[in-house]
């Protein structure tokens, strides 16, 4: 599903809609048109985006009408306040997430700053914003920790139900920076889901067999094998103690490689070091790796001589069986993950990789000195 405008990051701060909703907003528009119109925002650099309105945008989509919009005008701060604020009621939402709509409501400049864009009313006090969510006041001071981190990965999390507000919060205090506390939320978070079985969404599978031409090996299978691939290894099979990725005939082959992100604390290192050295040694003709994103790590860093894929919004996994969260996802709770996520190309030109991915993100290489210094 497409949008007229690309769909802003603060889009997705709040939980989708799972499928039945989507499907009776769907019907509803059918039946009597688009009644609330979505929300666009333009930034500094003149891009207009979506800020609210994505499942609206969906809907329209799927019957074929045009999206009616209307724009928002403030700053980015502002503009992220907004789009917790509209979703404050419109949702039946967790507790945490009501909470950081009302620290969004509470931290908007207060009696009626001049310049203040229309749309905006005069900020309520925290204990009026809890009043107005139906939680604590303290509650909201600890949603207002979160928001104050400025970090999408964090809030994202916490609307989602992965992390309460209040551990989070706490976190967030008992760290030197904010840019600490979002690692340590991340590394629990990580740690907390190391042992469940997360599925590709299948429409990246899809478009990585038109883009691999075919899926030789799955080196990371799930045990629901939800990727066609011609053989696959799985946990049982310890894939990283195989002699080679080749092709059972010796042949290179096309791998699809989603490995596990805990990794004994590392990441995926182990799994990219490898695609890597069956690919130099020729063992792998091509593989595609999906990723999280983590600009920081070495294992990333070392893979920069690939074109990468990076993702708009965040990808919505399923969980596998024996998954903690399936019972959720199976009710219709189906959240995004509190995480951004890469694709990257191992033997695969960055003009393949756009051509079969460019719609759902924007495709980098690393900067070449020689080819400066040639031009």
């Amino acid at each position: 599903m497409t949008s007229p405008f690309p769909i802003h990051p603060f889009a997705g701060l709040l939980p989708a809609l799972p499928d039945n909703e989507l499907n009776e907003l769907v019907a509803d528009i059918q039946a009597f048109g688009q009644r609330e119109a979505a929300t666009i925002w333009t930034d500094e650099d003149d891009v207009t985006w979506l800020l609210d309105g994505r499942h609206r945008a969906r809907a329209v989509q799927q019957i074929g009408r045009e999206l009616r919009t209307t724009h928002f005008e403030g700053t980015e701060d502002e503009a992220r306040s907004l789009v917790i604020s509209l979703n404050l009621h419109r949702r039946h939402l967790n507790p945490s997430a009501r909470a950081l709509a009302a620290a969004a409501l509470a931290t908007r400049h207060r009696g009626g700053v001049s310049g203040q864009p229309a749309g905006l009313p005069v900020a309520p006090t925290q204990a009026e914003a809890a009043r107005m969510a139906d939680v604590s006041e303290r509650l909201v001071r600890d949603a207002s920790a979160v928001m104050k981190t400025g970090d999408d990965e964090i809030i994202r999390a916490v609307a989602n139900g992965d992390i309460s507000v209040t551990a989070a919060a706490a976190t967030i205090r008992r760290s030197r920076s904010d840019r600490q506390a979002a690692t340590a939320l991340f590394l629990s978070h990580r740690r907390s889901s190391s042992s469940d079985s997360w599925l590709t969404p299948q429409w990246v599978i899809e478009r990585a067999v038109a883009c691999l031409g075919r899926i030789d090996g799955d080196v990371a299978a799930a045990p629901e094998n939800n990727v066609p691939a011609t053989w696959s290894l799985t946990e049982e099979d310890d894939a990283l103690t195989a002699a080679t990725w080749a092709n059972p005939d010796g042949s290179p082959s096309r791998l699809w490689v989603n490995p596990p992100y805990n990794a004994g604390g590392r990441g995926p290192q182990d799994w990219t070091r490898r695609v890597v050295a069956e690919w130099e040694a020729r063992s792998v003709e091509a593989a595609l790796l999906l990723l999280p994103a983590r600009p920081g790590a070495r294992w990333q860093q070392e893979l920069a001589r690939f074109p990468r894929l990076e993702f708009r919004g965040h990808l919505t996994f399923e969980p596998g069986v024996g998954n903690p969260a399936r019972e959720r996802w199976v009710s219709g709770n189906r959240s995004e993950a509190p995480f951004a996520s890469l694709l990257i190309g191992v033997g695969i030109a960055p003009d393949h990789l756009h051509k079969h991915f460019g719609d759902a993100g924007v495709v980098y290489v690393a900067h070449r000195q020689d080819s400066m210094d040639s031009s």
